[in-house]
């Protein structure tokens, strides 16, 4: 636990965490951009590679009431120990930023995943890079959805962050608890950011102090004061919980790709991944000491995981050997 966290721990009556600068952002974000897919507009998170335009690109979809923003560290990390050779992207799937669609089966977020692909790039440059698709919880069956039925040329690798199929139906039964645990409310943005890190939620205050913002928006309250609710009704989504993680692991497992899960601990494995893992089917990685936010809770640690892998499946391009007569 860093120091700040610890801070905000120990005074009950301290003030809350402040809100992000925009030097915060430096090097996590460089571009944002709103686009329009299926009547929907989705918000954009772009990191251009900034060296060889040969390298891959890495697509990372958050969970459900969660933003792009959750990768926002990670992401940093990402470009760092690639050395600026790979393209980041992630965005606010349909949900989060709207309520007025109310298709959220997975065929329609996996299409959503294209659609914004191919409006940030060219069907040449899809084809040409090396494609990583990484989802965390919800995402995860997103990446796994669109991957076990190829709506993407050259994707070599996917991981899924902290989802398993056999846990998450058997805890889909206590989401109505949590939910009605949680505040509805806050007084503002940073008491909003506390309580994500003092309820556990967010177990890393620097990156939630990031993406925690996202989470939430403004409303006006009977007597005319301000108050944050969340900007995701996850209440209203309830019909596609079921839907979202059964037969994700069979997906998983289908992808014409390598395949990595990170866990934040071994107890999460159902018997089906478990099989696969000592048939090594995929790669398996624990990551000690995190909560189910992993790419939050130890961004730096999630991205060394996550290049390491990609390095030792990124598509091997041969020279052309030129044949004389």
């Amino acid at each position: 636990m860093s120091s700040l966290e610890k801070g905000l721990f120990k005074n009950k009556n301290a003030l809350p965490p402040r809100l992000p600068r925009e030097d915060d952002y430096e090097e996590v974000i460089e571009e944002e951009d709103t686009f329009e897919t299926n009547s929907i507009a989705k918000k954009v998170y772009e990191a251009p590679a900034t060296k060889d335009n040969t390298g891959p690109i890495f697509v990372l979809h958050h969970g459900a009431g969660y933003s792009g923003l959750s990768f926002a560290l990670c992401a940093s990390n990402i470009r760092r120990e690639m050395g600026g050779t790979a393209s980041i992207l992630a965005y606010d799937c349909r949900f989060t930023r709207t309520s007025d669609d109310t298709n959220l089966s997975l065929d329609r977020l996996a299409e959503d995943l294209v659609n914004v692909l191919n409006l940030v790039y060219s069907k040449e440059e899809l084809k040409k890079h090396d494609i990583f698709l990484i989802g965390h919880s919800m995402g995860g069956c997103v990446v796994a959805h669109a991957a076990s039925k190829h709506l993407l040329p050259s994707v070599t690798c996917v991981a899924v962050l902290d989802v398993v199929e056999g846990s998450a139906m058997e805890a889909l039964s206590g989401m109505h608890d949590y939910l009605r645990k949680r505040p509805n409310e806050f007084q503002s943005v940073e008491h909003a950011i506390e309580w994500n890190v003092k309820s556990g939620t967010i177990h890393n205050l620097a990156s939630a102090r990031i993406s925690v913002p996202s989470l939430v928006i403004e409303e006006i309250d009977q007597s005319g004061g301000k108050k944050y609710v969340w900007r995701t009704k996850l209440e209203a989504t309830q019909q596609y919980w079921e839907e979202w993680f059964k037969g994700m692991s069979d997906k998983f497992l289908s992808a014409n790709a390598a395949k990595l899960l990170i866990l934040a601990g071994t107890d999460r494995l159902d018997k089906t991944l478990t099989i696969a893992q000592m048939q090594g089917k995929y790669q398996l990685h624990v990551m000690p000491e995190v909560g189910h936010m992993v790419q939050e809770d130890a961004p730096d640690r999630t991205a060394t995981v996550l290049v390491d892998f990609f390095k030792r499946n990124e598509r091997l391009i041969l020279p052309v050997k030129k044949m004389t007569l």
